[in-house]
């Protein structure tokens, strides 16, 4: 994602948090702390008068990763569900036992899908919809498309040419993790 934590618009934290049943005091008290943050710029030296943003949490706050956890769960959900309802198709992990179809690390994500048209078209869909609703936006400079190998050459080209993106060679380790 984009400037994530600059991005989250605070009317999606309170709905997440509602829907999750948070109790309604807790998210006055969090929706207070977000909120009430005000910024000075200086402009040739002088500061200029305060301003309040409406949307973004604060990276170095000590709650915020928390916050953006519950943002991203959003985003986690729907893709579980496009699997359980068979839009996409996860990845087996170990002898098939578990599938994933993403990995969450901060503000960076990996999806996994069957190299069909179909499926990033789903893929592009809920990350399109997540987008508007959450104020959450796809780093396109960090953005790629890995496939395997036996991926065959017309449909890597077609799916690059709709996604609008580049396809990388090189996934095997990810933050250390081995892929």
């Amino acid at each position: 994602m984009s400037k994530a934590y600059d991005r989250v618009e605070w009317d999606f934290l309170r709905a997440v948090m509602v829907k999750m049943g948070f109790n309604e005091r807790w998210i006055r008290l969090v929706m207070g702390c977000v909120s009430s943050v005000s910024y000075s710029i200086l402009i040739n030296g002088s500061p200029q008068d305060f301003f309040k943003p409406s949307r973004g949490i604060r990276q170095r706050d000590l709650l915020s990763p928390y916050f953006f956890i519950l943002v991203a769960e959003v985003l986690s959900n729907l893709l579980n569900h496009a699997e359980r309802v068979k839009r996409i198709h996860g990845y087996p992990i170990g002898r098939g036992q578990i599938i994933i179809n993403h990995l969450f690390f901060a503000d960076d994500s990996l999806l996994f899908c069957r190299a069909k048209a179909e499926e990033w078209a789903t893929i592009h869909d809920l990350l399109s919809l997540y987008e508007r609703a959450s104020g959450q936006q796809l780093n396109k400079g960090k953005t790629a498309i890995y496939f395997s190998a036996n991926t065959r050459k017309e449909a890597r080209d077609f799916i690059l040419s709709i996604a609008g993106t580049r396809a990388t060679s090189f996934y095997d380790k990810y933050l250390g993790f081995l892929l």
